[in-house]
């Protein structure tokens, strides 16, 4: 019998993994199915870092080296075709572990690991990346029967591959109209190509660098289109992913429990672990339901609709980003395409993402304890996520973020941006040495700036300036939070609170939280809030001004009827950020604004 050169079949996985990685962009470009959100090769590319990322130096089966690419994959495994890939991956080490591993069984098994592929789907649709696979593995058991040879079978199915990818274009009619190819289906190809060309020649991991196979650049043109001729609205809002540790249920009841929730839904995994993917309008619901069956330990939610308004009716080629922190509208965000990174929120028991599957009205229904909860800079996958999905479609990327002196999201954002040595002429981040509504009206500021084409370095310097005549005022209806959190000095604090009284809260010109005039009542603090206001509208200093409140609208109505005479003058009110209301208390309400030019 055949045996395998583990090493060798270890270099070949990397090498498949390198080239959908290098022909990331175009995945993106050709990605119009199940959503035009371009963003399939994002995720595949994804997927195939973590499986490198992950592989050790070296294996002494086979079967070792397919469970450590099937756990990596696992982790990695993002989107719909991202997900099918990894199931599929994970499916091959399972099957080939139950075996007699011998390399005739290898071959069965990347036919028999579809069958399980197939279980996890709602809605299997051919067409897709399911239809290339399905081809490549029977022509590859088909093949090794015949001549028992595993290289051989290798090249022969490659083939077939290459024409099952080609005659996706004309299996479903959104791809024959628009004359593309599936791009989950052409990354399959760029794996099992990369993969074969270096398992058949015994190439060097660099060999992609030297030179592209023949059978890709041979490809029709309009394999390479790069514009969409024809999308679909996405059905729902949000792409969602979630990972269940130690799940309580099967995978296949999961799904059931799952059918009315969204579509596109995914379950793949093991006993250890299952990760869920589904489109829905409601993320927070899911992780409710998710929540009845294990400890969710990862989440990742992204807007396939601003994604999809992005790729066919772009506002501006300047990318406006900030974190969930500012307190914007959603549909103002939408409007002006505004990205947004969530903070991860973590309580006794679970882990949330910030405005996507848990929000400030949310966490006081439910009943969290705010006292155990915390809050986290983002991620360094979300962040790259975002990057990578930002890189070909904008000249140029401002990132605004939360205060510097309240969160350590400022300085990793520079610290991707330099990890990936991406330009300062494509990409700044500004400290808004704001928060909440404030660091709101600022990156509301940078939207309107964009869509009346200033260019980009002009955009800059407005908004630094901008941020000198930034103001906020804090009406909290317990100090508690605050403390607790950190947002004000301790000592202050401690003696406000044996005082009792109420002190309004506000940031310095660093950034950094501050105790003001002091109040008996939080109604009182509120009143005090109004007439500074109504004394900078007397004088016209004002430019912008909005509003956010945590859980009730009640202290909202209030502080409009102490400005009832500038009340029309209040751009948006808005509930504020998960992030706001564990550090600032149930009740608590903000008024920021903006002073005009000249004003300090």
């Amino acid at each position: 019998m055949e045996e395998i050169d583990i090493k060798k079949l270890a270099n070949s996985i990397k090498s498949g993994a390198n080239l959908v990685i290098k022909n990331k962009n175009e995945l993106n470009r050709i990605n119009i199915f199940p959503v035009a959100d371009g963003d399939t090769g994002s995720n595949l590319a994804f997927l195939m870092q973590s499986i490198t990322d992950n592989l050790v130096s070296h294996h002494d089966t086979v079967n070792s080296l397919l469970t450590n690419v099937a756990s990596a994959a696992l982790l990695g495994a993002r989107g719909n075709s991202g997900m099918i890939l990894g199931q599929y991956l994970n499916a091959l080490a399972e099957d080939y572990a139950q075996s007699d591993l011998s390399t005739e069984q290898l071959v069965f098994s990347f036919k028999t690991a579809l069958v399980k592929v197939y279980d996890s789907l709602l809605d299997p649709k051919e067409g897709t990346i399911l239809t290339v696979i399905s081809s490549w593995s029977e022509k590859l058991v088909d093949t090794y029967q015949k001549t028992q040879s595993f290289e051989e079978s290798l090249s022969q199915a490659q083939m077939i591959a290459e024409k099952a990818v080609l005659d996706t274009q004309f299996q479903m009619s959104i791809l024959k109209e628009n004359k593309l190819v599936d791009a989950g289906a052409k990354g399959f190809y760029y794996f099992i190509t990369g993969l074969t060309e270096t398992f058949s020649q015994n190439l060097p991991l660099d060999w992609m660098e030297e030179t592209v196979p023949s059978s890709i650049t041979n490809y029709p043109s309009a394999l390479s289109s790069s514009k969409h001729l024809i999308s679909e609205k996405p059905s729902y809002r949000y792409c969602s992913e979630f990972i269940i540790t130690q799940p309580s249920i099967s995978d296949k009841k999961l799904k059931d429990q799952l059918l009315n929730k969204g579509d596109s839904v995914i379950v793949i995994g093991n006993k250890q672990q299952l990760k869920v993917h589904i489109h829905t309008n409601n993320p927070k619901d899911v992780l409710s339901l998710l929540s009845q069956y294990g400890r969710i330990s990862y989440q990742k939610i992204d807007d396939m609709l601003l994604q999809y308004e992005v790729n066919t009716k772009p506002v501006s080629s300047i990318a406006i980003v900030t974190d969930s922190i500012a307190d914007i509208p959603s549909d103002l965000l939408l409007k002006h395409q505004i990205h947004v990174i969530p903070m991860p929120i973590q309580s006794e028991s679970n882990h949330y993402l910030d405005k996507l599957s848990i929000d400030s009205q949310l966490i006081f229904e439910k009943g969290i304890n705010t006292s155990q909860c915390s809050t986290s800079q983002p991620t360094i996958q979300s962040i790259d996520n975002l990057l990578s999905f930002l890189q070909g479609k904008y000249d140029h990327v401002i990132v605004i973020t939360v205060s510097s002196k309240l969160s350590g999201t400022y300085q990793l954002v520079k610290q991707r941006i330099q990890t990936k040595k991406l330009a300062s002429q494509w990409i700044t981040v500004i400290d808004s040495k704001a928060n909440s509504v404030a660091q709101g009206l600022l990156v509301m500021k940078a939207a309107e700036l964009v869509e009346k084409s200033l260019s980009f370095n002009d955009i800059i310097t407005i908004l630094k300036d901008t941020i000198n005549r930034l103001f906020i005022y804090v009406a909290v209806a317990d100090l508690s939070p605050m403390l607790q959190s950190g947002r004000i000095p301790l000592s202050l604090g401690k003696m406000a609170q044996n005082c009792h009284i109420l002190p309004i809260v506000s940031l310095d010109s660093f950034g950094e939280g501050k105790l003001m005039t002091i109040s008996f009542s939080q109604k009182q603090s509120i009143k005090k809030i109004a007439n500074k206001i109504k004394k900078l509208f007397r004088h016209h200093q004002i430019d912008r001004l909005a509003i956010a409140y945590v859980y009730s609208e009640n202290q909202v109505t209030l502080l409009k009827y102490y400005l009832k005479d500038y009340a029309d003058k209040i751009d948006y009110s808005v509930a504020s950020s998960t992030s706001i209301a564990i550090s600032a208390g149930k009740d608590s309400i903000a008024i920021a604004g903006i002073l005009k030019k000249g004003e300090r």
